[in-house]
């Protein structure tokens, strides 16, 4: 399954069942520091690609949401 499996193997319902595997050669897919985003990342971050790395995303403000400043831009956490 190319770096990413199940615990029984089958199908999974919950995005928290996705185990990465982190030891998996991710630099020919332009991915060059899973292992260290994962192991720095808390409940509640999220992955994005800022232009040069993958980054965590920290949560924003309660009650906050997302929003796309479009391509090529930064995320903003916005009321």
């Amino acid at each position: 399954m190319g770096g990413f499996r199940t615990p029984s193997g089958g199908g999974i319902r919950l995005l928290s069942e996705l185990i990465i595997d982190a030891d998996k050669d991710w630099e020919a897919m332009g991915i060059s520091n899973i292992r260290e985003l994962a192991a720095g990342m808390v409940k509640g971050d999220l992955a994005m690609a800022n232009g040069i790395i993958l980054a965590a995303l920290n949560p924003g403000p309660t009650g906050s949401m997302l929003f796309s400043q479009g391509a090529g831009a930064d995320l903003i956490w916005s009321y």
